[in-house]
């Protein structure tokens, strides 16, 4: 007997319960890269990438477009900015830790990248929720729908980085820049 699920899901209440595991896992991360656990370490980068992946494609390709009109088009392309850094240094993550050792003071420098360089995105992209209660219902279906595709599709994020995102740019005329 298939059951139907008859509840809609809250892309928003979603979009913060992501936030709270991306969250727990960067802190993992931190942890495991303290410990000099490299598996473990790399272990939680995969497990992230996986999660982020659709989560970044939803922010860019749903959320903050619609919420644009509240912060702006520069804003907005800081947002993608944050995205690309987080980007890189996933990238950067994942090649030292391939290795299987952390040495010591790549341990300071690493979890420095994770405190300083992704976590604040997770804080400053967390308050963008602030401004749901000013959407419309057509636009939060709309939101709802294009979460439930990103996932259903779930393309990873370096994945996702290096044969979806910069497309899509481009086709919506944006441009990721730092803030002025």
């Amino acid at each position: 007997m298939k059951v139907i699920n008859l509840t809609k899901i809250d892309p928003i209440s979603q979009f913060r319960s992501e936030h709270v595991k991306i969250r727990d896992a960067l802190l993992d991360l931190i942890d495991a890269i303290n410990k000099r656990d490299a598996p473990k370490a790399l272990e939680i980068l995969s497990q992230l990438n996986v999660i982020v992946g659709p989560h970044f494609r939803w922010e860019e390709e749903s959320l903050y477009p619609v919420m644009e009109r509240f912060f702006g088009r520069q804003y907005l392309e800081y947002l993608l900015s944050a995205h690309d850094r987080i980007v890189r240094r996933a990238k950067d993550l994942l090649e030292i830790l391939s290795v299987k050792e952390i040495k010591p003071e790549q341990a300071e420098t690493l979890s420095s990248i994770v405190r300083n360089e992704i976590i604040p995105h997770t804080i400053e992209c967390d308050g963008i929720s602030l401004f749901a209660e000013k959407l419309s219902e057509e636009e939060m279906e709309k939101l709802r729908n294009d979460l439930e595709r990103t996932h259903k599709e779930g393309v990873p994020l370096l994945e996702w980085a290096e044969k979806i995102k910069d497309e899509e740019r481009i086709r919506r005329g944006l441009k990721a820049r730092a803030l002025t």
